[in-house]
């Protein structure tokens, strides 16, 4: 089974809902009980092995430079993408083709979720896919909109809609972000201010090229102020730790 070495992190949007968190800070770097919630969602990456992290980074893109520099406790390397705070999710992961690896993982900056790596990895080899989401099964409604979902998975574990406006009948889980993604399914020249939800995911999953790791297992997300209280009293109860600080360069 090969192995996935980078994480690629969506860190570049301004986070309104967060407002007045990210007057001054990108999303990502919210404390979580005194914490940047990006500390607690690079130990996941470290706990699965990831040992480089490409973040794609733009409203206040400095402050995350300046914290995580160029390398990480247990020898991860970091590098950064920087593009302006406009870029929607697509021509973000397309200004940062060069940096891509072949295969790697796909994330965004503001869910964290206990990574199932090996089984991931291994329903993705064994489909041979060349994209593949997570998506919770929200069985409790406990996703980010309660009851309503995202997806619709067929029987066989591809998706076979993408409705971000959640307006299907059909949909039966909530798309959490941690793709797998194989680099050649990206085109380097295609031109735009483009979204990697409503354009790539959308015409994968109409293509039937769409793979979906099924959780039941919680995520978690800090899209508002609530949403953040409610993390870091999870944090509490569930022991998640962050990196340790004093080990960053």
């Amino acid at each position: 089974m090969s192995k996935i070495n980078q994480a690629v992190i969506f860190a570049g949007g301004r986070g309104e809902r967060l407002r007045p968190l990210t007057d001054h800070l990108p999303k990502p770097m919210a404390p979580i009980n005194g914490v940047p919630f990006l500390d607690y969602l690079i130990k996941t990456l470290a706990d699965a092995g990831i040992k480089k992290i490409l973040f794609l980074l733009g409203y206040r893109a400095e402050t995350i430079v300046n914290r995580y520099g160029k390398s990480l406790p247990g020898g991860i390397q970091v590098e950064y993408s920087i593009g302006t705070a406009e870029d929607l999710t697509g021509r973000r992961l397309l200004n940062a083709y060069p940096y891509l690896d072949d295969r790697f993982l796909l994330l965004y900056g503001d869910n964290y979720w206990p990574i199932e790596i090996e089984a991931m990895k291994k329903l993705f080899e064994n489909n041979k896919a060349s994209a593949m989401t997570t998506v919770f099964s929200n069985k409790q409604g406990s996703g980010e909109y309660g009851w309503e979902n995202n997806v619709e998975i067929g029987q066989n574990a591809f998706v076979i809609e993408y409705d971000k406006k959640r307006i299907s009948k059909k949909l039966n889980g909530v798309d959490i972000g941690y793709f797998i993604v194989d680099k050649n399914i990206l085109d380097s020249q295609r031109q735009g201010n483009i979204s990697f939800e409503e354009t790539i995911l959308a015409s994968l999953a109409r293509e039937h090229r769409l793979l979906a790791h099924v959780t039941d297992r919680q995520y978690y997300y800090i899209t508002n102020i609530e949403s953040l209280k409610n993390f870091e009293q999870v944090v509490q109860k569930e022991r998640f730790t962050p990196i340790t600080l004093e080990a960053i360069k």
